[in-house]
């Protein structure tokens, strides 16, 4: 056996020292010759052993394959099945026959089921399924919760609502539980790809020793991965039979789409694999491209790419952080990119379904995102700009109630509210605001209806009587906060009164940005340098003026200036790194040139002065607060004044709100890639992606016509078309 399966000597011997150990565990089991023993016996032994942590079980392993390879030792019975693995059985029976899912799929879903049973302790009373409540359910998820992420934790409420959906058709449920089952909210693009630069792609194959057989091999596998960006699937899943040197193609077997794919065989490519065939790979009954070196001799793996990959990052010296295999496929789809190559033929490359695949990869091709970065806007020295002071300033917003509410719940609803918030939380969702908006509820109950036992109509009617302040769209999301929650209450609690959506305040209209143009944004800046140092701050001033530089320029959300610090800031690239802002996502914004230099400048006088200059450090930093940071409101209060100074006004005298100076930066590059003469329409991905929205429609949402892009939009229009019309029509 060892000589088929190149196993060394050294390993069948220490293999042989640990049978005595099997053959004890079967004597104590009235098996004392093969006669009597099954494969069966082998497969219980193999999981007694691997409970108890014992090095025993991998020698079990080898013997049950040996036995079943020579069919020497029958099948024997099966040990009867428990209620958890009767139940888990029929449900991979249905999962297979009847919804037609794959094998893979369907031992994910028996793993999660599993646990779910003996979660509820099937196997000591199988009845506690038919009395199964709500309650249950979302116990067992905050249990998974603390070891699993959202992304999985997905898996594990499919799985469930799957289950639950089933069981009720069987007659086994009174009513369709799988209809209470949150989710997690996870988003498409969350994660940055990674890819490494090209040159290092190179380096790194260049360092493989192929002196050796494995290291033949490990170089053709990787360049594989490299030069065509395959999945570490895809590339252990390669044959003999997939290589078409007549016709100089190379077949494909899509482990994700299952589609066939087909690339061209380069010269390149073509040599390292001859090379390898026959210097490196060893004969075999396996038609499989890339087999095992250690023993047992068999195909590989798709999870010993990645520890291929990780060895020959060590062994290569370079400063990389060990990665996935995937890393191999973003940086052959970034090369593309850099090299002008379409989405379409990306797409083609990489086989992928749609465009929207491909242009994730935008994310990383920061030299075509920094075109889009705006440059600083330069301040007229002929314009005056006088600073106003905050106790000259018009009145805005009419006062809000003022008050803080309690910590913590601490009405009858209490015990409820903080469930249904844990909950939430325990799904990966963040509820800040719904905290606020429920902490005002319950403060409303406790100080009104201190004396109730259920919800009723009158209670949610007077407490809207308190959102009067808010405008209706406002009124209308908090009413939505608690009529969930009421929702969620009502499980338990029959009586329970539910609003009626249709009830709630209609939206407020959407109101259309106050467009800054470059020669006010400017005018603001100047205004922000009259800022005086204070005790909190010395650089006041220069700190104001680079968040708002960076606002205008790289369209930056005010959360994700606020929450910037210095770790987020390659100052060598003049990268910002956003991490998991909205909708969890993660972003690399390039600065322009003109925005790096002030960038520069202000952390050389941050230096300088003395201040915090930590990773950890907000790049927007006070004394002030606890966190070192500006708050939402201090900025909104020095952009009003800012503003007033600068006479950057709207229609109605008021100041325009922050969050126009993130439309005004789209508008902007619009106009000045229209001026340029670029193809706008191929330019609008990048548009997309640097201010980190989820999709072209979001963007589109941003981009409205002005009376430039309209001007610009008509000239292209008639220097294109204008010749094929004529007087009378089109010639």
């Amino acid at each position: 056996m060892h000589q088929a399966q190149h196993y060394t000597l050294a390993t069948v011997g220490l293999y042989l020292s640990r049978i005595p150990k099997l053959v004890q565990w079967l004597r104590a089991r009235q098996i004392t010759s093969l006669a009597q023993l099954t494969l069966q016996n082998l497969k219980t032994a193999h999981n007694h052993f691997l409970s108890c942590h014992d090095a025993t079980s991998t020698v079990v392993c080898v013997l049950e394959r040996f036995l079943r390879t020579k069919q020497t030792v029958p099948e024997g019975e099966p040990l009867p099945l428990g209620p958890v693995e009767k139940e888990v059985q029929d449900f991979a029976a249905y999962l297979g026959e009847t919804r037609g899912l794959a094998e893979k799929t369907i031992r994910n879903h028996r793993q999660w089921l599993r646990g779910f049973l003996n979660f509820l302790q099937f196997d000591r009373s199988p009845r506690r399924l038919r009395q199964l409540q709500p309650r249950q359910v979302e116990a067992f998820l905050q249990q998974a919760a603390r070891t699993n992420n959202r992304f999985s934790l997905q898996h594990v409420v499919a799985t469930l609502r799957s289950f639950l959906r089933w069981r009720p058709a069987q007659g086994l449920l009174s009513r369709p539980l799988h209809l209470q089952i949150d989710t997690p909210r996870v988003y498409r693009g969350e994660q940055l790809p990674r890819a490494i630069p090209w040159s290092q792609v190179r380096e790194l194959l260049q360092s493989i020793d192929r002196s050796e057989p494995v290291g033949q091999r490990d170089f053709a596998l990787l360049y594989l991965g490299a030069a065509y960006g395959l999945r570490s699937g895809e590339l252990v899943q390669l044959t003999l039979d997939d290589i078409d040197w007549q016709g100089r193609v190379l077949r494909i077997r899509q482990t994700k789409n299952k589609r066939p794919l087909q690339l061209p065989l380069t010269d390149e490519a073509a040599n390292i694999l001859i090379c390898y065939l026959r210097k490196a790979r060893a004969q075999s009954e396996h038609r499989h491209l890339f087999l095992r070196v250690k023993a047992p001799r068999g195909p590989m793996q798709s999870t010993a790419v990645r520890e291929v990959l990780a060895h020959r990052i060590r062994q290569s010296g370079l400063n990389l952080t060990p990665c996935g295999t995937h890393v191999l496929r973003h940086s052959f789809a970034l090369r593309l990119m850099q090299q002008g190559v379409s989405f379409k033929a990306i797409g083609d490359a990489l086989g992928h379904r749609d465009i929207e695949s491909t242009s994730a990869y935008i994310r990383l091709d920061v030299e075509s995102l920094r075109e889009v970065a705006l440059e600083v806007p330069r301040t007229d020295p002929t314009e005056a700009v006088t600073l106003i002071s905050p106790s000259k300033l018009p009145r805005i917003r009419a006062a809000r109630p003022s008050g803080h509410l309690p910590k913590n719940f601490h009405g009858w609803l209490a015990p409820a509210l903080q469930g249904y918030l844990d909950l939430k939380r325990s799904l990966g969702r963040v509820y800040r605001t719904e905290r606020v908006v429920l902490g005002h509820w319950d403060h409303f109950i406790h100080g009104h209806y201190s004396r109730g036992n259920r919800v009723r109509a009158e209670m949610f009617m007077q407490w809207t009587q308190e959102l009067v302040h808010l405008s209706s769209t406002g009124s209308r999301g908090r009413q939505r906060i608690v009529r969930n929650f009421l929702l969620f209450y009502a499980r338990d609690h029959l009586s329970t009164f539910i609003p009626d959506p249709f009830t709630f305040p209609k939206p407020a209209p959407v109101v259309s940005p106050r467009l800054i143009a470059e020669a006010e944004m400017a005018r603001v800046l100047a205004a922000a340098q009259q800022l005086a140092p204070t005790a909190e701050n010395p650089l006041r001033a220069e700190t104001v003026r680079i968040g708002l530089i960076l606002l205008f320029c790289c369209g930056l959300r005010r959360g994700e200036l606020l929450r910037l610090t210095l770790g987020n800031i390659d100052i060598e690239q003049t990268v910002l790194s956003i991490r998991q802002t909205k909708f969890h996502k993660s972003r690399l914004v390039p600065l322009s040139p003109t925005a790096a230099d002030e960038l520069k400048r202000y952390l050389t006088k941050r230096r300088q002065k003395g201040l915090p200059t930590a990773p950890e450090t907000f790049l927007m930093w006070s004394q002030r607060r606890s966190p070192e940071a500006y708050g939402p409101g201090s900025l909104l209060s020095l952009w009003h004044q800012l503003c007033v100074s600068a006479r950057v006004l709207n229609a109605q005298g008021h100041p325009p709100r922050l969050h126009d100076v993130r439309h005004s930066c789209a508008i902007l590059v619009l106009q000045r890639w229209y001026a340029q003469g670029a193809d706008v329409q191929a330019k609008l991905p990048y548009l997309a992606t640097f201010p980190g929205h989820v999709s072209a429609a979001s963007t589109h949402y941003y981009l409205k016509l002005t009376p430039e892009l309209a001007q610009a939009a008509s000239e292209r229009f008639h220097h294109r078309f204008g010749p094929l019309l004529t007087p009378g029509g089109i010639a």
